[in-house]
Formats: C-alpha cells, sequence, structure tokens
C-alpha cells in the first residue's frame, strides 16, 4: 500500500466520522421536534376540553338559571359496594386524623340539591346523558382528561401515605379539571352569573389542577377525588399558585399542567386563556374572585 492510498483512506474514514456526527445532530434535532408538536397537540387538546366543558356550564346556567355547585354529602347517602353493601364514599387523611364523606350525583336532584359534582351535573350538556341519568363510577369522559397526563380510565382507590379511600371497590373516573370554588361552591349554595360584577371577560370558571407525576395513575384520591363525588375541595379550588407537574409539588388547593410553562384557564366568557407558572398572586386572586372589583393589569 503506497502513501497515496493511505492518505485516500484517511479521509474517507474522516468523511464518515463527519457524517455520522450529522445525522446524529439531526436525529437530536426531529426528536426534540417531536416532543414539541406532541407537547402543542396536548396543550390544543387540553384547550379544547375546557372550551367544552365551559360550553356545558353556559347550557346549565341558561337551563336553570344558575352554575352547578360543587355537591355534597346530604348526611344519609350511600352506594353499594362490589360486595353489595352499603357504604359511605369518604376520604381519611392520615395528616389530619379526619375522615371525610362525599356525596354521589344523583339525577332525580336538582341543581340546589345535587349531592354529586359539578362535572356530574353538567353532563347531559357534554352528550354523557345515559352517564348522567344511571350513574356508573367507571364512566369515562374524554373531556376531562389531559392527554398530557395520562389515559381517559378509571381507577380502583388505592390507600398510601396520605391516606385511605372508601369507593365500594369499584373503580372510578377521575378528572383533570376543578371548578373556581369562590364560584362554585358546595350544595346548596347555587350562583348566576349576576354575580359576576367584575365582568366575565375576568373571572375564571376553571382551570387545569396540578399534579405530582406519580399520581397520574396510581390509585390515591389525594387531591384527585372522582368527578362523581360532591364536595371535595380538589374539584373547585381556591388557591393561588399557578405551578408545573413535578415531583413533591403542593397540589393542596392549586392550579397547574403537565404543559411547559403555562397551565390554561377557561373564563366566564367561554374564552381560553394560559397563565404562566408562578403567575403573581394578585393577579390570580383577582381572577378567582368575581366581585372582588380589582383592577386587574395585563
Amino acid at each position: 500500500m503506497n502513501r497515496d492510498d493511505v492518505r485516500a483512506r484517511a479521509f474517507t474514514l474522516i468523511e464518515l466520522l463527519v457524517v455520522v456526527a450529522i445525522i446524529g445532530v439531526l436525529l437530536a434535532m426531529t426528536a426534540a421536534a417531536i416532543v414539541r408538536v406532541r407537547a402543542a397537540a396536548s396543550q390544543a387538546e387540553c384547550g379544547n376540553n375546557l372550551r367544552q366543558i365551559g360550553l356545558a356550564l353556559v347550557q346549565h346556567h341558561d337551563g336553570r338559571r344558575v352554575f352547578p355547585s360543587n355537591g355534597g354529602w346530604d348526611g344519609k347517602q350511600s352506594i353499594k359496594s362490589t360486595a353489595g353493601l352499603a357504604v359511605y364514599v369518604s376520604t381519611t387523611v392520615y395528616a389530619y386524623g379526619k375522615t371525610y364523606t362525599w356525596g354521589v350525583g344523583d339525577p332525580a336532584l336538582g341543581a340546589a340539591e345535587q349531592t354529586g359534582s359539578w362535572a356530574y351535573a353538567i353532563l347531559p350538556y357534554l352528550e354523557q346523558d345515559n352517564l348522567h341519568k344511571k350513574p356508573r363510577w367507571d364512566g369515562t369522559v374524554p373531556s376531562y382528561i389531559c392527554p398530557g397526563r395520562r389515559a381517559n380510565s378509571a381507577m380502583v382507590a388505592s390507600a398510601d401515605k396520605y391516606g385511605s379511600y372508601e369507593g365500594g371497590g369499584w373503580s372510578w373516573a377521575r378528572i383533570d379539571y376543578a371548578a373556581n370554588g369562590r364560584l362554585i361552591q358546595r350544595r346548596p349554595q347555587v350562583l348566576s352569573s349576576a354575580f359576576i360584577s367584575d365582568g366575565t371577560s375576568s373571572t375564571i370558571l376553571a382551570g387545569e389542577k396540578v399534579m405530582d407525576p406519580a399520581d397520574y395513575t396510581s390509585g390515591t384520591w389525594w387531591w384527585d377525588e372522582p368527578f362523581f363525588l360532591g364536595g371535595p375541595d380538589a374539584l373547585a379550588r381556591l388557591g393561588t399558585d399557578v405551578l408545573a407537574d413535578k415531583a413533591g409539588v403542593n397540589v393542596l388547593q392549586n392550579w397547574g399542567s403537565a404543559h411547559p410553562n403555562i397551565a390554561q384557564f377557561l373564563f366566564a366568557d367561554g374564552s381560553v386563556r394560559p397563565l404562566r407558572f408562578e403567575a403573581p398572586y394578585a393577579t390570580v386572586l383577582a381572577l378567582l374572585t368575581p366581585a372582588g372589583g380589582e383592577v386587574i393589569e395585563e
């Protein structure tokens, strides 16, 4: 092998290494682009879910002249367990040493008396009339789940470090959105749009709730109670923090998402708009108070 052959081979090897490096960069760029596209699609679908929820809330208001309540236990309601026994649906919080008993959706009850949550009350306006008339705890609603978090499936309650949960052994469907607890209150309190003196474009109706990713499919009810249940603060929140989903995040009362940088909110005028993570306390509080008289800066 002469000297020219060695040089030709060396040059070819360098070319090969350059091509491999370029391919690696292109693959990395493609993978990043796919992630961005998927995140954008998830965010768009989530926003559409909130729009559907908003339309259902407006239709409920048009038909009944009030928004739904967040329900609550009536002191006597129970359900049959998978074993055929009567049980009270409840959450026992270890840290508080207290058991909270929840109401469940009842199609025979009016707006003020409804024991199920607001998310149960609006089922007929989401083309889920059969699920409303004959409640089936494992009946899922596609527009209640953020595709960036979990599949639209029901889960059996699973005790954990936070507490234990009595769901009668049934699988229960969840929801990734919460109502504004200052507008959607516990039964028998029901409010109309006349209560929104701050303006519908400046008042939040509902939004994405923050979650710890470890609990997306864990079966816990810790700030993730099923949407059929009336009374839990998890379904109608009062908090003012907008946070990113992450391990150990403070889920109590707060809002947030699995999307990059923002969580989405449904406003009383039907629009869906984002708030960035760690948005100012005063801004979020002003948007949550329907009659606070605040001046909200952009």
